[in-house]
């Protein structure tokens, strides 16, 4: 009975493959259309942004079953709001709120809704939150924002603690901003500088508290994280070689190595999502100032960086006439989807959505679907996990 278990099974997962599929994600109804993903869940299934209602930007999470929902906003941070991270499972989201009482961060869960996450010491009341934790129990991001006094603190956030400040990279550095944290929270990255000028990519923990991370060689002082892979090792973003501004990856082994951009616009690339192994980043090139002037690309040794439409154009024969992939802002843990925001064939700004179609039968993630993943779930099921 086994072997014809086997045998039935093995068929089955020869059989079985998923086509790659794109999906713009629409927008609400009601004022100009625009809609915005900033972060997709591991499985696919739910992603974060914005949109525009009639009564102005709006945080929004996106699921596969029920589309669209609006978010809401804060008590006194009424105006509008923006969902700019999400955890691994899709059920915790982490944005900022404005109004008149100025800007307020948040947390918002499936279960309890949002909530406020207060803003550090000082005036005026401004903090935003840029990224939330795989658990969703950490967020970060940056507070007590006066852009009028060139000053800012990057946080992090827990509901034990509080939101705590940083503090900068060096002891001249009047302005920070915590962009990303690892699975657990326990480490956060992002940007330090002075009064407007340059910049430097920092890594946070407890222990060392606010290490800067320089800048490659050449060009401006400039560089800073946006996001990494779950346990910290891997880090994205952009620094400035003589060339312009480019994406990067970093480690501790290599330090920080420039991804270059792609041909025609301005010398202009950012890494925004990386992949759980380090090796898929994803982000904007080309970009030369404007709204809407960018390609998205994607970038892997193999490869470098390329033209993420052309590739689905042409390596996962997806029919994108008419749209325009500006930025590509995430891509799931095992590089499966991929999020960010493009102009549409309606000549609208259209968050959208990717499913490269990895193949579920391939149980055990070699590549190939065979007898091999049909014996590695059997042996899961006999084991008990």
């Amino acid at each position: 009975m086994r072997t014809a278990a086997i045998a039935v099974l093995a068929t089955a997962a020869l059989n079985a493959h998923a086509q790659p599929t794109f999906q713009g994600l629409g927008d609400f109804p009601g004022g100009g259309f625009y809609s915005d993903a900033w972060r997709v869940s591991n499985d696919g299934r739910a992603v974060a942004g914005a949109g525009e209602p009639a009564s102005g930007l709006t945080a929004q999470r996106w699921t596969a079953t029920d589309a669209l929902v609006r978010l809401g906003t804060l008590p006194g941070f009424e105006d509008s709001s923006f969902a700019t991270g999400l955890s691994a499972t899709g059920r915790a989201v982490c944005g900022y709120s404005s109004g008149a009482g100025g800007t307020e961060a948040f947390r918002w869960t499936a279960d309890s809704g949002m909530t406020g996450l207060g803003d550090l010491p000082g005036a005026p009341h401004a903090s935003a939150a840029n990224y939330i934790a795989a658990d969703g129990a950490t967020v970060v991001g940056t507070g007590n924002q006066d852009y009028n006094a060139g000053a800012m603190e990057a946080f992090r956030w827990t509901e034990a603690t509080g939101i705590v400040g940083l503090g900068h990279a060096r002891q001249n550095h009047d302005w920070s901003e915590a962009w990303c944290c690892s699975a657990d929270g326990a480490i956060v990255a992002g940007l330090s500088m002075q009064n407007f000028v340059g910049g430097e990519a920092f890594l946070w923990t407890q222990a060392n508290g606010m290490t800067g991370l320089g800048d490659v060689v050449g060009g401006e002082d400039f560089s800073v994280a946006v996001d990494m892979t779950p346990d910290g090792a891997v880090l994205t973003g952009t620094c400035a070689p003589d060339a312009g501004y480019e994406a990067f990856r970093w480690t501790q082994a290599t330090g920080m190595t420039p991804l270059g951009d792609l041909p025609g616009g301005g010398h202009y690339s950012t890494g925004i999502g990386v992949t759980d192994d380090g090796n898929t980043i994803v982000g904007l090139a080309d970009w030369d100032g404007g709204f809407g002037a960018s390609n998205a690309f994607i970038w892997d040794p193999a490869n470098g960086m390329r033209n993420l439409q052309t590739v689905l154009e042409t390596e996962h024969d997806l029919d994108l006439t008419g749209w325009h992939l500006l930025y590509a802002y995430d891509i799931s843990g095992d590089g499966r989807y991929i999020c960010g925001q493009g102009i549409n064939p309606a000549g609208d700004y259209e968050a959208w959505l990717v499913d490269l179609g990895a193949c579920p039968a391939d149980f055990n993630g070699d590549g190939a679907v065979n007898t091999l993943d049909v014996l590695t779930f059997l042996n899961a099921w006999n084991d008990g996990c």
